[in-house]
């Protein structure tokens, strides 16, 4: 995005803030315009409850994908990502699902609940469950729930027609067990999630990485009219993560903006959540430098603002 679109940007916007259930209110929001994207880093005082954090464990699960991304092929444990997130103004986590393969849900849902206990920061775990089995999921879901800190489901979505009623029967399973469930789609999935989502208005769902949208290809307007088309629903929330891996080399703040700008108009303050994505986020960058941008970007949010998306967002929509 270059600078003539930041020099437009006028100096407030007015948008919808769209609560979980569908409450609309009108807010004055600040351009982002004013953003000194040169600081390096952000004294913010207010905590970040990271919703999207990845732990590998090679000795014991397996992830079959990772041989695909040579760069962080290997075991990522709770010690590394304390390490890496210090000076991040991290407080709470949620661990998701990291694609161990298929079997190995269960299995890893457990791990984390196990070492949970010594560390009392993860506050909730988005398990691997192949909810397209429809009610023959109920065996292993019955396993999940027993887990004390057990929030969610991610996993694939239908890759055809005939998986579609069993997905959704799986869906009303999650309802019942106040559960939600995490969308890992991109823009060319926007309108079968779409169809998905307006099925099932008692769920609670969450777009994974803004939607995936193709950053580094200069891709903007399909993204933006399908996040629109998402955020009208009032029991989608959105994830601000996963997008300096999209940017690619030689992102900036700058050009995530409209991006972040555009979520936020679409969804409102109250369904918006962050993510670090570690390690994923080290393909792109490293978690601090993510971090900071994300403090740089919501920053003419105001206080209250900013606590509800830095925590108190999060704490709702996945019932910590």
């Amino acid at each position: 995005m270059n600078d003539t679109i930041l020099s437009n940007k006028i100096s407030r916007r007015n948008f919808a803030n769209k609560s979980i259930l569908g409450t609309a209110a009108i807010l004055c929001y600040p351009s982002f315009s004013s953003i000194n994207y040169a600081s390096d880093k952000l004294s913010n005082k207010i905590f970040k409850t990271d919703t999207h954090v990845h732990l590998f464990d090679l000795n014991h699960l397996e992830y079959n994908w990772l041989k695909s991304a040579p760069e962080i092929n290997r075991s990522f444990s709770i010690h590394d990502f304390q390490k890496a997130s210090k000076d991040s103004n991290i407080g709470d986590i949620i661990f998701v699902e990291g694609g161990a393969d298929p079997g190995l849900g269960i299995k890893e849902a457990k791990w984390i609940s196990s070492l949970a206990k010594s560390h009392p920061r993860i506050k909730g775990i988005v398990a691997s469950l192949d909810i397209t089995k429809g009610l023959d999921v109920s065996e292993d879901l019955e396993l999940l729930t027993n887990l004390k800190l057990f929030k969610g489901i991610r996993c694939g979505f239908p890759k055809n027609e005939n998986e579609s009623d069993n997905f959704i029967n799986g869906l009303n399973l999650l309802v019942s067990n106040n559960l939600t469930f995490d969308l890992l789609v991109s823009p060319d999935k926007f309108e079968n999630v779409s169809t998905l989502v307006k099925k099932c208005p008692n769920n609670i769902f969450i777009l994974d990485h803004m939607g995936n949208p193709d950053i580094k290809s200069g891709e903007f307007n399909i993204w933006k009219k399908g996040i629109s088309m998402l955020a009208s629903y009032p029991n989608v929330n959105c994830k601000i993560s996963g997008l300096v891996t999209k940017a690619g080399e030689g992102w900036n703040a700058r050009i995530l903006m409209p991006y972040v700008e555009h979520v936020i108009n679409a969804f409102g303050i109250k369904r918006l959540v962050y993510g670090g994505d570690w390690p994923v986020v080290l393909l792109g960058s490293s978690y601090l430098d993510w971090s900071t941008a994300f403090e740089k970007l919501t920053n003419d949010l105001s206080e209250n603002e900013k606590r509800d998306v830095y925590q108190l967002n999060a704490k709702r929509i996945y019932n910590l």
